[in-house]
């Protein structure tokens, strides 16, 4: 039983290490995700146009919908829907050949092949991007360095230090 207790502390610990790296990297995809989404409502509100599209494929595992439209400029375009800001209804609603109305980027930015419902709007302005994959990461780098915070001061402490009392 104590070795089981030496070992679990001695893989804490080495996880601990690390727990800078992925609360960093957690923040930056947090912010990442939180910019992207800013950007794409931005070029939503600024050149969003609304028309009527006609759904061409469902991809349940990736959680899109792809649509077949014509620009205003008479022009066949295809959009993605990104099923992730609606409600599972929706896909009960939305097969292959369902005509929908929809609103996309009709500016040649970045996102402009993405394309959201019309009459969800308002849900998609008030999603919030940052989901439990983040959130789990954060928490979880957090929990490592409360159980051990000597590692944090790695490199700063002698080795001694750095593994007194793991051995408990």
């Amino acid at each position: 039983m104590q070795t089981i207790k030496a070992l679990v502390n001695y893989l804490l610990l080495v996880l601990a290490t690390l727990a800078p790296l992925m609360f960093l990297v957690g923040v930056i995809a947090a912010v990442d995700r939180f910019d992207t989404h800013r950007r794409f409502l931005g070029n939503l509100q600024r050149y969003g146009l609304e028309t009527q599209a006609v759904v061409s494929f469902t991809d349940l595992e990736n959680q899109r919908i792809g649509v077949d439209f014509i620009d205003p400029n008479g022009l066949q375009r295809f959009g993605v829907l990104d099923m992730r800001y609606y409600n599972d209804d929706w896909w009960k609603i939305l097969r292959n050949g369902s005509s929908i109305r929809i609103r996309f980027i009709n500016a040649p930015v970045s996102d402009n092949d993405r394309a959201i419902l019309a009459d969800e709007y308002a849900r998609v302005l008030a999603y919030f991007p940052i989901g439990g994959d983040l959130w789990g990461l954060l928490l979880g780098s957090w929990v490592l360095v409360m159980f051990k915070p000597q590692a944090v001061f790695i490199g700063l402490l002698s080795v001694e230090q750095l593994f007194k009392g793991s051995a408990r």
